[in-house]
């Protein structure tokens, strides 16, 4: 029988002439050096077609399968993790990430707000006090009330702002 180059060979298979020299790796029989036998190829063609259909797989460019097993798996991995995160989220394990950061804004802005006006509240008090001691002291009350109030309004997830 005559034989023919990749070129003419990949035409016949309709494929590629990279495909038929990666087939070449995984047994397309060669005649010789870029020589093919058009029959033995096509009926070797063939029966690598039916295996890769046996396993309900489908052979990719690479080389590798892209099988309908496999494919299942992931979908229904992705399925279970996507309704995993859905669960989650109504039981408010989880929030977006728009949401924490608005919180975590509003937190930073909460926070600004009481520490700058902490001066002007404390300021009055402070008219007139000499001891070094008792300045300190009302500066500290005056710190620890508007660490305390961030506190309770980070653990409710909330910032209220105090008026200034």
């Amino acid at each position: 029988m005559a034989t023919v180059n990749a070129e003419r060979l990949s035409q016949a298979l309709h494929l590629s002439e990279a495909r038929v020299y990666q087939l070449v790796k995984e047994g397309l029989p060669k005649e010789g050096k870029g020589q093919y036998d058009p029959i033995k190829c096509m009926y070797w063609y063939i029966c690598y077609l039916q295996a890769a259909l046996e396993k309900k797989s489908v052979p990719t460019l690479d080389g590798g399968y892209a099988g309908e097993k496999d494919q299942r798996v992931r979908l229904l991995t992705v399925d279970a993790n996507l309704k995993e995160l859905q669960f989650a989220k109504e039981r408010g394990d989880v929030i977006l990430i728009a949401e924490s950061e608005k919180i975590m804004s509003d937190l930073v802005l909460t926070t600004k707000a009481r520490i700058m006006a902490i001066g002007a509240r404390v300021a009055p008090d402070l008219v007139g006090e000499t001891s070094r001691v008792m300045i300190q002291a009302k500066i500290e009350k005056a710190l620890k009330e508007a660490l305390a109030y961030l506190a309770k309004a980070g653990a409710d997830g909330t910032a209220a702002k105090q008026p200034s």
